[in-house]
């Protein structure tokens, strides 16, 4: 049976209702219009709400959509589910087809990565004061481990695209992803700046997967391979010596990846792994643990919570 005039009329007031309201209601906790976003391992609030557009989008793992593209990415139902659930069943649906939306149309839409752009922002590597202080000072990262991983900065606002408005924020760390050889997949952004803004940034259309993918190739037969959450962990395992590389979660894994870590290791070589000491740190460990049971894990010391921290404390007791 087809949707009738009076439910399309229906299906419209009903994506008019208030994005914010209705994510309360699913439980996701709603602070100034952000919150933590649900579709990642998410620290820090990436998934901000739009009210008068009335619409989501996280700037970490790039989900967006309408209400009603929430409530299905959320609670994993289909369309017609969805409308049934936002009107407690007063809108039933008998589906000859199903009904595409823009969660739908954003899935298929192939929006190509501004590479060779990207590649002018990065090629000369720059790390300007802001950068120095986070990098250097707060993190004690090895200058050799800077320059391995070609990261850059950025003091003024820059564009991801050739000719586009302002996307990476300033003052911020531009860190490029690359295939296992070296390939430029995209470049994220590390806003360092003390304003309400989101953390990290990737341009629309990334699927880069796993940080660091070039050290596969330094892997020699029986190596360590460390994994870490997060690039700054990823830099804090290579300054100690380990070769690294960094998911930030089991979801943005590739099956190239997948496939990579399975099958595409010398042989003997062995995955390690510090969760980091919370809850999401622990649910990324186990998720991993899925795909790859030979994943070891270890125990960072009471009162850190990352490997960057335990990092930082032994290069204090270092001098």
């Amino acid at each position: 049976m087809m949707v009738s005039k009076c439910q399309r009329q229906s299906v419209k007031e009903i994506r008019a209702m208030p994005i914010e309201e209705v994510a309360m209601k699913m439980g996701i906790e709603v602070g100034r219009h952000k919150a933590l976003c649900p579709f990642h391992q998410d620290r820090h609030p990436s998934l901000h709400f739009d009210i008068k557009r009335n619409r989501y989008k996280c700037f970490s793992c790039g989900a967006s959509g309408n209400v009603i593209d929430l409530v299905m990415r959320y609670m994993n139902i289909s369309f017609k589910d969805a409308v049934e659930w936002m009107t407690n069943g007063s809108i039933q649906f008998v589906e000859p087809k199903p009904q595409q939306t823009s969660y739908d149309k954003e899935k298929k839409v192939d929006v190509s990565v501004d590479t060779d752009y990207l590649n002018t922002l990065i090629k000369n590597p720059i790390i300007n004061s802001e950068a120095a202080h986070f990098l250097y000072d707060e993190r004690k990262i090895d200058s050799r481990i800077v320059k391995w991983c070609g990261i850059s900065s950025i003091s003024q606002p820059t564009p991801c695209w050739r000719w586009g408005k302002a996307f990476y924020d300033a003052p911020s760390l531009l860190i490029p992803y690359r295939d296992v050889d070296g390939k430029l997949l995209s470049v994220q952004g590390r806003y360092m700046g003390k304003e309400d803004k989101p953390r990290f940034r990737f341009p629309r259309g990334c699927q880069v997967g796993m940080y660091n993918k070039p050290v596969i190739r330094r892997l020699k037969p029986g190596d360590e391979l460390w994994i870490s959450e997060g690039p700054s962990d990823c830099w804090a395992l290579l300054s100690a010596g380990h070769k690294a590389v960094a998911i930030p979660s089991a979801t943005s894994l590739t099956k190239a990846d997948i496939s990579l870590l399975r099958e595409g290791l010398p042989e003997g070589v062995s995955l390690h792994m510090y969760p980091d000491n919370d809850e999401p740190g622990m649910k990324l460990f186990e998720d991993l643990k899925r795909w790859f049971p030979q994943l070891k894990g270890h125990v960072l010391p009471e009162g850190c919570k990352d490997f960057g921290e335990f990092y930082k404390l032994c290069r204090s007791f270092q001098g």
